[in-house]
């Protein structure tokens, strides 16, 4: 074989190997507290944003047929007149023509080439709303589950509390315990309390707000489990969230349809002629008449601009297209960032939490015991109270950061669409 082909061949192979690691698409376990696809698929259906974008769709789609059909129409046009002529008399004089302009060759094709730009930058529009919907249940999903176990974790809380209080009571009957140290078991009860009805409040303004918005989701409930496995480097999943990126792709629509515009404006330089047909009687029927008309536009300074302003616009849009593909890069590296360092802070957490739920359990047992003070021990229930609070806050923000990384990679409810940035 031919040293050459060889090379080529295996440069080819090579890169084909490489390539298709390079579009290897990262990997995330979807959190296990998220709501159904079937019900999230409904409700980002009906949300007033996407049926917006879906009737812009529509109303694009209307004007993408006007602009194929051409502005020009046919117009009748009709003129009566009296003749009075000395020593002939009066006489009745008529003209009737039609007329209409005719797009000069090439105007048609860029018209029809805008009008599938203008279409698919609506589509685009369509996928981006229901994306930027879907962000939002997410947001508010993890808000309201938030809610809803702080207002479990006080309801916990002001029961153990409520047990501890009960004991001590019988403590102090027995004589056993200082009146002092019921007063503190039980202003650690109503604080708790006071605490769990503050959180049940939050719980149930962010249900509200979530319910308003996506009527129809079930109600989020916590769920336990292992916590998202994370393959793939920041710049992995910022290739796959450019991949097929529906802000990037309305601003890359509109930019070329803005580029399409402009050439069509240049060709408009030449204008467009009017052609008409006419037939007209005079002398009453003594002469019939038919002709022909052309009428062209001179073109002046207002066409010129219209040229200037298109390309002006096309060269802001590439401009927001670069600024859009650098926001997004670095809010991807964020997420990523956010979810590697929560699943770390998470593990830390949760061995924090077993050795202070341990540690209270020994403190309140020697308490009972008579072997440690009130304040020791309800001190320690405090604190695994706080760090169990704090570890379900950070495995719901873990589970947030997983959503949104899995969303904003299209690995998550979101319908496929084909809008690729490069």
């Amino acid at each position: 074989m031919n040293m050459r082909k060889l090379g080529f061949r295996t440069a080819l192979g090579a890169l084909c190997f490489f390539s298709f690691f390079a579009h290897a698409t990262p990997d995330l376990t979807a959190p296990a507290d998220l709501p159904p696809a079937a019900s999230v698929d409904a409700a980002l259906a009906a949300h007033p944003t996407v049926l917006a974008a879906q009737s812009r769709l529509a109303a694009a789609t209307a004007e993408g047929r006007r602009l194929q059909a051409g502005e020009y129409e046919y117009q009748a046009r009709a003129a009566y007149t009296r003749r009075h002529e000395s020593g002939i008399g009066a006489s009745n004089d008529w003209e009737i023509g039609i007329e209409r302009g005719l797009r000069l060759p090439g105007k048609a094709k860029l018209d029809a080439e805008s009008a599938a730009a203008l279409i698919e930058e609506a589509e685009a529009r369509v996928a981006d709303a229901r994306h930027e919907a879907a962000r939002e249940l997410v947001a508010l999903w993890y808000a309201t589950l938030r809610g809803e176990r702080d207002a479990e974790a006080w309801q916990d809380q002001v029961a153990l509390l409520q047990r501890q209080s009960d004991t001590v009571a019988k403590r102090l009957r027995a004589g056993d315990a200082a009146v002092m140290e019921s007063a503190q078991a039980m202003a650690s009860m109503h604080q708790a309390q006071a605490e769990r009805r503050r959180a049940e409040t939050t719980a149930a303004a962010a249900a509200a707000m979530l319910t308003s918005r996506f009527p129809g989701l079930p109600k989020p409930i916590p769920q336990p489990g292992p916590a998202p496995a994370l393959s793939g480097g920041a710049e992995e999943w910022i290739a796959a969230a450019l991949a097929d990126n529906h802000e990037l792709a309305i601003l890359q629509k509109e930019s070329e349809r803005m580029r399409i515009l402009s050439r069509r404006q240049q060709a408009d330089l030449r204008p467009d002629p009017t052609l008409g047909l006419h037939f007209s009687r005079e002398r009453s029927g003594q002469d019939n008449l038919i002709g022909v008309s052309l009428a062209l536009p001179l073109p002046g300074e207002a066409r010129r601009a219209r040229v200037t302003a298109a390309n002006e616009e096309a060269n802001a849009l590439a401009q927001l297209l670069a600024a859009a593909k650098t926001r997004i890069e670095g809010e991807i590296r964020g997420t990523h960032l956010n979810l590697q360092g929560g699943l770390s802070r998470l593990a830390a957490q949760e061995d924090m939490l077993q050795e202070l739920e341990r540690y209270a359990g020994l403190a309140w047992r020697a308490y009972e015991l008579g072997e440690a003070d009130l304040y020791e021990a309800l001190n320690a229930r405090k604190s695994a109270h706080d760090a169990r609070r704090e570890t379900a806050t950070s495995r719901l923000d873990v589970h947030e950061s997983a959503a949104r990384l899995l969303l904003d990679g299209h690995q998550l409810w979101m319908p496929e669409s084909g809008h690729a940035v490069h």
